[in-house]
C-alpha cells in the first residue's frame, strides 16, 4: 500500500510525495516526489543541497516559464524557459527564486535508487548540471504525463511508481545520447510559446495569447514560428490537441464531449470536425476502429 500526500494545493500546481509501505530494494529506482509549481514575487523558495532532510535523492527540474537561479560548483546559472537542471542531494548547490524575478513556473521529479544515481552522474558528465530541452521532446512530454497520471491518482503503488521512474531514466539516457541530433535551432521566444502551448492546450487559448508569451508582435511571431517549426502556431496547437485527444479516446471511457473539453474545445461538434479533418475519421469511429495504428505525428495542411 502506498502513502501519498499533497503539498501546497493551488489550481493545477501541486506537489506529490511518495512514501511506500511496500519498500523495494534501495538499488531499485523509484519516485520520491513529483510536482508542478509557480513562484511569484514575495514567494520564498530556496533549497540548499547540504541543508535538506532528504538524502540520496536526485532532482530533475524543468522551467516551463519565467526563470530561477542555480548556484553549483562556483557557477551561477539563470534557468530560463526550456532549461532543466539536475542535482544530487546531498551536494553543494543551491536553487532558488531570486528577488526581483517576475515568476518561475516549473515541473520537477525527484527519484531515489542506484539507477537514478548512475543516470544523473552520466547526464552531468555529458552535459553539465543544466540541459536545454525542447518542450515538445519525448522527455518533457513524459515528465508532464507522469505528473498528470499522479494528479489523476493513477500511480497506485510502489511498483507502478518504480516503472514510471525507470521509464523516465531511460528517456533521460535517450535524450542525452541523441542530444546533438535532437536539439533544434529554436529561439528562446519560440521555446516560450511551445512551453505555453504544451501546458495550456486544455484551455481556450488564442493566437494573441501565444504570441504575447513569446514577446514578439503577432505578425513577427507567426513568421518566426513557421520558419523554425515548418507550421503555423495554430496548426501546432491543433496537432497537440488532436494527439492528446487520440490518447484519451484510446485509453479512457470519457465521452467525445468530455474529451473535446479536456483538449480545449468547448464545442464538441467543432472538435469532431477538426478531428475528422486531421485523422480522417470521426472521434467516435477512431475509438471503435481497433485497426487504426497509433499516431505519433500529425501533418496538418
Amino acid at each position: 500500500m502506498s502513502l501519498l500526500y499533497r503539498e501546497k494545493p493551488m489550481k493545477d500546481y501541486q506537489t506529490f510525495g511518495f512514501r511506500f509501505q511496500d519498500a523495494l530494494p534501495t538499488d531499485v529506482a523509484n519516485i520520491f516526489a513529483v510536482g508542478r509549481e509557480e513562484k511569484m514575487p514575495g514567494t520564498v523558495y530556496d533549497w540548499h543541497g547540504l541543508k535538506r532532510k532528504d538524502n540520496s535523492t536526485y532532482v530533475f527540474q524543468y522551467t516551463l516559464s519565467g526563470s530561477g537561479i542555480l548556484d553549483i560548483e562556483d557557477k551561477s546559472y539563470t534557468l530560463k524557459t526550456g532549461e532543466a537542471f539536475i542535482v544530487e542531494i546531498p551536494s553543494d548547490h543551491r536553487y532558488y527564486f531570486p528577488k526581483g524575478s517576475e515568476r518561475w513556473e516549473f515541473i520537477f521529479i525527484t527519484l531515489v535508487g542506484r539507477e537514478a544515481a548512475d543516470c544523473w552522474r552520466f547526464m552531468k558528465e555529458q552535459s553539465g548540471p543544466v540541459l536545454k530541452i525542447p518542450p515538445d521532446s519525448k522527455l518533457i512530454q513524459l515528465l508532464l504525463k507522469i505528473y498528470q497520471d499522479t494528479y489523476d491518482q493513477k500511480v497506485t503503488d510502489a511498483y507502478c511508481a518504480s516503472a514510471k521512474a525507470y521509464e523516465f531514466i531511460m528517456e533521460c539516457y535517450r535524450f542525452v545520447k541523441n542530444m546533438d541530433n535532437s536539439m533544434k535551432d529554436i529561439s528562446l521566444q519560440v521555446t516560450k510559446a511551445l512551453s505555453f502551448i504544451h501546458t495550456h492546450y486544455q484551455e481556450p487559448i488564442t493566437l494573441d495569447e501565444i504570441a504575447s508569451v513569446s514577446g514578439f508582435s503577432r505578425y513577427y511571431f507567426i513568421k518566426q514560428f513557421q520558419s523554425q517549426l515548418n507550421m503555423t502556431p495554430v496548426q501546432y496547437l491543433t496537432k497537440i490537441r488532436i494527439q492528446k485527444a487520440a490518447e484519451l479516446l484510446r485509453s479512457t471511457t470519457f465521452s467525445v464531449t468530455d474529451v473535446a473539453a479536456q483538449v480545449g474545445y468547448a464545442n464538441a461538434n467543432y472538435f469532431n470536425k477538426v478531428f475528422r479533418k486531421v485523422v480522417g475519421l470521426s472521434a467516435g469511429t477512431f475509438r471503435d476502429r481497433k485497426d487504426v495504428v497509433g499516431i505519433d505525428h500529425l501533418i496538418i495542411d
